[in-house]
């Protein structure tokens, strides 16, 4: 093999551009959405849990926003998944009687390595999702008392 039958590349001389240029992809490549399949799983296995529950309202307002609530209630709750900032989100709508100053809605972040299928937390490290839409349903249904 003569010289002339090298690949030009080879003849070239190594910079440190590369080892930068590697780097650059590494960090710079998106990350995959791993929140987006869990919050579309959960949102359902919510609604799968709340069939056949007296009086439920379910309603599907987007892709990614349910809208839960007792017939004849004016409080209801609001779950959409956040794609932006991967977060889910629990709206009170209509809460009767509430502080004006209280927080109306709470997002939550996927952590995909807590649990078997993973969990959804409080961004304010205050409680987890599903705790907080049982807490929610109490008020929907004082009958039953809190849980």
């Amino acid at each position: 093999m003569s010289a002339s039958d090298e690949e030009p590349e080879a003849a070239l001389p190594p910079t440190k551009l590369a080892d930068f240029a590697r780097k650059a992809v590494e960090r710079l490549t998106p990350e995959p959405d791993l929140a987006g399949p869990a919050a579309i799983r959960t949102m359902a296995a919510i609604v799968r849990d709340l069939d056949g529950l007296p009086e439920v309202s379910i309603t599907r307002e987007s892709k990614h926003r349910l809208r839960l609530g007792r017939r004849g209630k004016v409080l209801a709750l609001a779950l959409e998944y956040k794609l932006p900032i991967r977060a889910l989100e629990l709206e009170y709508l209509n809460l009767p009687g509430a502080d004006p100053t209280s927080p109306k809605f709470r997002r939550y972040t996927f952590y995909a390595d807590r649990g078997a299928n993973g969990s959804w937390h409080r961004m304010d490290d205050g409680g987890e999702l599903i705790d907080d839409v049982q807490d929610a349903f109490a008020l929907l249904y004082p009958e039953l008392g809190k849980p």
